[in-house]
């Protein structure tokens, strides 16, 4: 049984190079029989998101700070073509929701390695065969329309070496500890006074594992007080 579903790295894996790179290599390494139908950049429109991808998260209290998260910068999209049993390895490939949790419960997923803390969770990918069939419904028109990117025309080899030429690209930047990172945010969860200290420190550490253009523009700084954010909300 063929199932389309959707596969993205976030932000937090864009703006930090290695992190990214080496997710979509233990995703490849880690799971057989996927065929990707596309690999492209899109900085997603809020409206999209908001009132489809997490459509069904609206009224959370989180619901703002996701979409306002995903909206905030570019993230690679792909569209990949697996078995049934792919949908549920991708997931265990990329482990527990919060990075927190699956470095204690799945020290060897993606999210557990690469993930910071909380929401800022490095990926998304679909979750069960009916979210695949939902989101691919979604995201396929989407991208054709955004993009001019038609699935049903791909040639997946040729996308494969697209994402293995990411991966080389990339692979050998410097990479922080999502440790330190999560030392940084607990800190802060226990003195919400430190916010613009801690926001500081993590701009430093984005500006290590990213590339000029990301501390120019000063997403790094806009990325930093997302990722405070998100551990803040969950004292409220």
């Amino acid at each position: 049984m063929e199932i389309t579903l959707v596969f993205f790295l976030k932000p937090d894996a864009v703006v930090r190079r290695y992190a990214g790179a080496r997710s979509l290599r233990m995703l490849m390494d880690g799971v057989s029989d996927l065929e990707f139908l596309c690999f492209e950049s899109i900085k997603p429109d809020r409206d999209f998101l908001a009132d489809q991808h997490y459509a069904v998260h609206k009224g959370k209290f989180f619901f703002d700070w996701l979409v306002g998260y995903v909206a905030s910068g570019q993230i690679l999209v792909s569209i990949i073509r697996t078995t049934k049993e792919g949908v549920y390895k991708i997931r265990e490939v990329l482990g527990p929701t919060f990075p927190e949790k699956a470095e204690i419960e799945a020290p060897n997923t993606i999210r557990a390695r690469y993930g910071i803390m909380a929401g800022v969770n490095i990926a998304h990918a679909s979750d069960a065969i009916e979210t695949a069939k939902e989101e691919s419904s979604m995201w396929i028109p989407y991208l054709k329309e955004k993009l001019g990117v038609d699935v049903n025309e791909a040639n997946p080899r040729v996308i494969e070496d697209r994402i293995e030429g990411y991966i080389s690209t990339y692979i050998d930047y410097p990479m922080v500890d999502p440790i330190r990172y999560r030392e940084l945010l607990r800190s802060v969860m226990e003195d919400p006074s430190r916010r613009l200290e801690v926001e500081a420190k993590i701009t430093k550490l984005l500006s290590l594992e990213t590339d000029k253009e990301f501390i120019m523009s000063g997403y790094t700084g806009e990325l930093a007080k997302i990722i405070v954010e998100s551990v803040l909300l969950r004292r409220k």
